[in-house]
């Protein structure tokens, strides 16, 4: 059997959690600016959700370099997770942050998601510079 060695380059889910956060950041104050504090509130809490979820994916998925089979299963094991901690953060948000606007914390997720999505795209071109 394989030993797992640990993954070295780990400025690709360190960039992303970065990047994240300052959307999350970015995400409040424009809705702050355009729509008031209780968006800029609730913005806030979305995107939050969000990167809690997607960094915990990033550091699990990545966490071991070498072996396909365990890297696979971080990924799968990253998902998993993230699954549940973006199920139990809207509910928990719901239950708990009031007044909430769940329009204004549904954009503050995508936000942050979307970064997810292109942060990949843009690494790569970066890394081929």
């Amino acid at each position: 059997m394989t030993k797992p060695s640990p993954l070295i380059q780990r400025k690709f889910p360190l960039g992303l959690a970065l990047v994240q956060a300052a959307v999350i950041v970015l995400s409040a104050g424009v809705a702050l600016v355009c729509f008031g504090l209780l968006a800029a509130k609730s913005a806030a809490v979305g995107a939050l959700i969000s990167w809690i979820a997607s960094t915990y994916a990033a550091l699990k998925a990545f966490r071991y370099g070498g072996s396909p089979r365990l890297m696979l299963s971080g990924f799968y094991q990253g998902l998993l997770g993230k699954f549940v901690i973006v199920g139990a953060g809207f509910f928990v948000a719901y239950r708990v942050v009031n007044p909430l606007s769940p329009i204004a914390m549904l954009l503050g997720f995508i936000a942050v998601q979307a970064v997810a999505w292109i942060y990949p795209l843009w690494f790569d071109r970066m890394s081929r510079l």
